[in-house]
Order: structure tokens, then sequence, then C-alpha cells
């Protein structure tokens, strides 16, 4: 199964590709977010998130356009997804398998072509090394990525709610992610699922040798 075209993975990972991108977060108000991603290459990481919880409860089911081809979702294999991970030039580090933390992950395809894809993590996630404990029925949402061609088309929150209904079926009915405070595309983008706040955190990590991480309001 082709996961994504060659010309797709080429152009996500072209120099003019990084340059559009440098231009979609100015045209998004992203500023501050690419400004903290700058600070990263300073070893500088001033990063205010939140944990959000989502689901089939918060939300209605997008719907999408008339595609002249139709979409469907299907769970990724591990190869596959270290394919993906490879052509976007992703850390691997997050795949490799641990008991305490198994995962999942979800692909929308057009075809064979894969347009979209999230993982999901269970028993426990780490951020920032802070580690989070998840209870029997409940799940960790991440890693959610459109690929450029199928930007535009509201397919991210499509696949969410199919994520949703995919968790259900397995008995989990409370889901959590993250929304990084400073960008505002993800708040846009979860904004439309409807998410509730659960807490709001501060990671600073400078120079790698202070790291600390700090709640700020509980809701």
């Amino acid at each position: 199964m082709t996961l994504s075209s060659n010309t797709s993975k080429r152009k996500e990972a072209s120099r003019y590709y990084k340059v559009k991108l440098i231009w979609y977060r100015m045209r998004h108000g992203m500023i501050l977010f690419s400004i903290r991603n700058l600070l990263l290459r300073l070893k500088i990481n001033l990063n205010p998130y939140w944990i959000e919880r989502e689901g089939l409860n918060f939300c209605s089911e997008p719907t999408l356009g008339q595609a002249q081809t139709p979409y469907s979702v299907k769970k990724l294999e591990k190869g596959h997804l270290h394919e993906i991970f490879g052509s976007l030039k992703y850390s691997t580090k997050d795949l490799k398998e641990n008991p305490n933390s198994p995962y999942d992950a979800l692909g929308l395809f057009q075809n064979d072509q894969l347009a979209a894809f999230m993982m999901i993590r269970f028993n426990q996630f780490t951020l920032n090394g802070k580690v989070f404990k998840l209870k029997p029925g409940e799940a960790y949402l991440e890693n959610m990525y459109t690929f450029e061609n199928f930007r535009g088309k509201k397919l991210a929150p499509y696949l969410r709610y199919k994520c949703y209904e995919y968790l259900e079926e397995q008995g989990v009915a409370v889901c959590y992610s993250v929304t990084e405070y400073l960008n505002n595309a993800s708040r846009r983008f979860k904004t439309k699922l409807n998410v509730k706040h659960q807490a709001l955190y501060l990671h600073v990590d400078l120079f790698k040798k202070f790291k600390r991480t700090y709640l700020l309001r509980k809701y």
C-alpha cells in the first residue's frame, strides 16, 4: 500500500515547502510560535500548553465536501508509520515498542494515497519529560498531520471524529490531547472539536541544564 506519493514526500521535505511553511505561520498569526521554534535552536524552550479533553460527546460529526473520490480510514501498520516519520524527518524514538505506553495509528486515505494521519497512546504519555498516567478507558491523541496536497479540506476534524468512533468500539470514551498555547492553527482546530481545557502547564528548558514543568491552572 502506498502511504503517500513520492511527489508528496519530496514536497514536504523541500526547501520551497519550508519557506512556504514560514509564510503560512505568519499569515495565520503564528509569529510567536515561530519565534519559539527559533529559540529552540538556541536551546531555550518556553512552552505553555493545555491538556485538553475531547471525544464524541463534545462535538458533532464533521462533514466533508463532495470529493470525487471518497475517503477511508484505516489502521496503519507500525512499519508504515516509521516510513511516514522518516519522510517527514520526525524523530522515531517515540515509535519504539514500550509496554508502558503502547500506541495505534490511523490514516485517512483517498484511494491508496495517505491524506492525513494521527496516533493514539494508551496507559501513559510523556510531555517534556513529565509522565501523565492514563486510566483504563482513556487514551491520548497525538501527532495529527495533514499532508500539504490535502490541506484546506477540513480532513483533520473528520479523522479526529473517526478516531473517537474507533476508540469507542474498544471501550475508550475519554480522550486527552495537548494544545500548544502559541500555536494558533492548533487552537483553531481544537475549537472545531469543542475541546475542554483540563489544565495549563508551562515547560521551561534552558540550555538543557534547567528543566521544570509548572502547573499554572486547573479548570
